[in-house]
């Protein structure tokens, strides 16, 4: 593992555990057995970590985004593995507003990737549509459901947390079927089977 790779493992674990602002570039220095001088040789400030780490979870998501689910199955393991990934790096959705008014570069990232999210969440719906597992009617409804998708995807473990009802295993769960019975409404009747086999 390099330093910078080191900077960053020690960082995550630090925010996690804390917050970023609890979290300065001298604890994570000291944390990861490196001078503070060593550590600004590699990022700039607290600021530019943070930066490295959502490029990090950025790239994480987009391996996932190659192939479209084609089930209520299928769609459940893809947000299994996007809920895994967001508690990796839980302090960012945490912090979220916070961190973009700190920073106006992240910002600029984050509203960027957000509109992305929403267009790949739009398209996995249609694909859903023409697989037979939705019935949707109106075109405004998949803006609709991939608004409602995207909320619960991006801030239901912050939700989890703050109402102390959180462990990993409970948020994913909890989260994969809050995204579910959103789509309950327009399942067809063979999603709804199969829901109701994979719900048991």
């Amino acid at each position: 593992m390099t330093t910078k790779e080191k900077i960053l493992e020690v960082a995550l674990k630090l925010f996690n555990e804390k917050n970023t602002q609890a979290a300065t570039t001298n604890h994570i220095a000291a944390s990861a057995g490196i001078s503070p001088g060593n550590l600004h040789y590699h990022y700039a400030n607290r600021e530019d970590i943070i930066r490295k780490l959502y490029k990090l979870m950025r790239e994480e998501f987009s391996a996932l985004s190659d192939t479209y689910p084609s089930s209520i199955t299928d769609l459940a393991k893809l947000h299994e593995k996007i809920f895994k990934i967001e508690w990796k790096y839980r302090f960012f959705y945490r912090e979220l507003l916070f961190l973009l008014s700190k920073d106006d570069n992240l910002k600029k990232i984050y509203q960027k990737e957000i509109l992305k999210d929403k267009e790949q969440t739009k398209r996995i719906i249609q694909a859903l549509k023409n697989y037979g597992v939705l019935k949707i009617p109106y075109d405004n409804i998949i803006d609709y459901l991939s608004d409602m998708i995207l909320l619960i995807d991006q801030f239901w473990s912050s939700y989890m947390q703050l109402t102390d009802q959180f462990s990993p295993n409970k948020g994913i769960e909890t989260g994969i079927q809050r995204i579910e019975e959103t789509l309950r409404p327009f399942l067809s009747k063979e999603a709804l089977k199969e829901l109701a086999k994979f719900q048991r």
